[in-house]
């Protein structure tokens, strides 16, 4: 009897133990599994497509960003001709979700492309409760951006930290067959001295001294006079015209000296994906001038 009723006295020993090391192990399994990052420290990075873009226009970037585990991409955002939103996805807070925003009517004038990255802005805040963002823009979709910017809502939304704006024209396009075979409300303000341009310039002032802006140009033909230096469409010295917006001290510039470095082409180059890179979410300081890439 004395022998059974110690036996039942290591048992329950054990099971004990047992029962302590599990209460343990979930409590621990439970703190780790919580997400790493608090809500205030999730920046969402906005990829905004330029004139005529689409789904495609970003997504082989964010493809190969997320493959360096830049990031990743947990949101579409379609905005309809009336600027109504259709999300798809959410935010799990990871460091780095990725947020794509297509517009329905890809020829619109910025204007109404800035309303409705105000509208994203909007909800982004209110219905997800995103604190901060970063921005991609490539070319018309720089252009809107930075126009957001100008034209800011002070409350209701999240504050912008870091710009990209690549191949955005910001002295316009000075390519006349451009205009001969495009058409739509933007080709009005893509055109050099547009009241859209010019007004940029004006409300300069409103720009945030908080917001640091990278431009990116593409130039195919270094050969050529500097004057000349243009990625196929839209000059080197059109995308520096962003310079004259942005406060002193917050703007960065890169040029990439490479045939491969199109107005189209751009966003395809890996040397394109690091140098944004390194400006949005890494520490390395970056010159706040004109750096160059053969």
């Amino acid at each position: 009897m004395t022998l059974q009723i110690k036996n039942w006295k290591w048992l329950y020993i054990a099971l004990g133990s047992i029962f302590v090391g599990l209460l343990i192990l979930m409590i621990n399994s439970k703190s780790s599994s919580s997400e790493p990052y608090p809500r205030e420290e999730v920046t969402p990075t906005l990829f905004i497509h330029g004139f005529k873009g689409g789904p495609r226009s970003f997504q082989t970037m964010m493809d190969r960003m997320q493959s360096m585990n830049w990031g990743k991409k947990r949101m579409t955002v379609y905005v309809a001709n009336d600027g109504t939103l259709s999300i798809q996805g959410s935010f799990p807070q990871t460091k780095n979700p990725f947020v794509q925003i297509l517009f329905e009517d890809n020829r619109a004038s910025i204007s109404n492309q800035t309303k409705w990255v105000e509208n994203v802005m909007i909800q982004l805040h209110s219905r997800y409760n995103v604190q901060q963002v970063n921005i991609i823009g490539h070319s018309m979709g720089g252009l809107a951006s930075i126009n957001y910017l100008l034209n800011e809502p002070a409350d209701g939304v999240p504050a912008v930290k870091k710009v990209a704006a690549i191949a955005s024209p910001f002295k316009g396009i000075r390519k006349d067959s451009y205009f001969e075979s495009n058409y739509g409300a933007a080709t009005v303000d893509l055109r050099p001295d547009s009241d859209a341009l010019q007004d940029m310039v004006k409300n300069k002032d409103h720009f945030s001294d908080n917001v640091d802006v990278l431009a990116v140009a593409g130039i195919i033909n270094k050969e050529s006079p500097e004057q000349e230096h243009w990625d196929g469409l839209v000059h080197a010295s059109s995308v520096h015209g962003l310079e004259d917006i942005v406060p002193f001290g917050r703007y960065y510039e890169e040029r990439i000296y490479q045939p491969q470095a199109t107005h189209s082409g751009l966003h395809e180059l890996a040397e394109v994906d690091r140098i944004v890179a390194e400006f949005l979410w890494e520490t390395a300081p970056m010159r706040s001038t004109s750096g160059e890439h053969p």
